[in-house]
C-alpha cells in the first residue's frame, strides 16, 4: 500500500469519526488526537476503543507514516474485537527522535513506521489481566529456555517456546494455552499488516510462524545478534519498509 493510499482509508475513517487527526495530516505524516469511537469525543490515548500507552500514560502516537499508522488502527480494532483488550502498552511508537549525539533518528522509528509491542491488558477468565511479553514470554523457562534465556551458542536454532510442554507463563494450564494463542495471534496479525519475510510486500498467501526468519522482531527470534532477539527481550517489532531510512 502507498502512502497516499492509506492516508486516503485514514481520510475516510476520519469522516467516519472513528478517529481524530492531531492537527494537520497528509500523506507525508500524520497525529493521531486520542478519540473514543463509541462516545464521540477525545480520550486520551484511544485508538480504535484501545488506550495505547507509552509505558504507563495513556498516549496517541504522533508522527506516523500513514501506512504505519493505518496498520496500527487496524490492528486495535482486531485486539479490542477478538480479545477485549482495553490498553495497550508500547515501548515505542512515535516518529521523530533523536539519537544520542543529537543527531535526529531516521530508521524505521525515527520515521514513524514501526510500533514496538509490549502487552495489553484484557479478561482472562473472570478478571482483568495485564499480559505483557516481558513477564509472559521472554522469560519463561523451558527445556529449551532454561532460566528463562536461550543458551549461548543456540545460533538460529529456536523456536517459539510457549509452544514448548513445560511451557508456564501463568502458572495454570488454561492460563498457558490462552497467553500462547495470544501471542501467537499478535503475530498473525502483525505478519498480515506489516514487514514480514521481506522489507517490500510480501506474498498474500502465506506468514511466516514465530521462530523463523523475519523482519518482526521478539525473544524467540533467530537472529542471535545483539540488535536480534537480545534487543527485544521485553516486545515485538512491527515495521513498514526498510529497517534503516526511507
Amino acid at each position: 500500500m502507498s502512502k497516499d493510499h492509506a492516508f486516503a482509508e485514514l481520510e475516510r475513517l476520519a469522516n467516519e469519526d472513528l478517529i481524530l487527526f492531531d492537527g494537520p495530516a497528509s500523506p507525508a505524516m500524520i497525529g493521531f488526537a486520542g478519540f473514543d469511537p463509541h462516545s464521540g469525543k477525545r480520550q486520551p490515548g484511544n485508538i480504535a476503543g484501545v488506550i495505547v500507552h507509552d509505558g504507563d500514560m495513556p498516549a496517541a502516537p504522533k508522527h506516523l507514516d500513514p501506512r504505519n499508522a493505518l496498520a496500527l488502527w487496524r490492528f486495535c480494532r482486531f485486539l479490542a474485537a477478538n480479545f477485549g483488550v482495553t490498553d495497550m502498552f508500547t515501548i515505542g511508537i512515535d516518529g521523530g527522535g533523536t539519537h544520542s549525539d543529537g543527531s535526529p533518528r531516521v530508521d524505521c522509528h525515527g520515521q514513524g513506521r514501526a510500533v514496538d509491542f509490549a502487552g495489553v491488558t484484557m479478561p482472562v477468565g473472570d478478571v482483568s489481566r495485564k499480559i505483557t511479553v516481558a513477564a509472559h514470554w521472554s522469560i519463561v523457562e523451558t527445556a529449551v529456555t532454561p532460566g528463562g534465556t536461550w543458551p549461548r551458542g543456540t545460533g538460529s536454532r529456536v523456536c517459539y517456546r510457549l509452544d514448548e510442554p513445560d511451557a508456564s507463563p501463568l502458572g495454570d494450564p488454561d492460563g498457558d494455552l490462552f497467553v500462547a494463542d495470544f501471542f501467537r495471534s499478535v503475530y498473525d496479525f502483525g505478519a498480515s499488516e506489516w514487514q514480514d519475510g521481506s522489507d517490500s510486500p510480501d506474498p498474500t498467501s502465506a506468514i511466516s510462524s514465530i521462530g523463523a526468519p523475519s523482519f518482526i522482531m521478539h525473544p524467540d527470534h533467530p537472529d542471535a545478534q545483539p540488535t536480534g532477539r537480545a534487543a527485544h527481550i521485553d516486545h515485538i517489532h512491527f515495521q513498514i519498509g526498510k529497517s534503516g531510512t526511507e
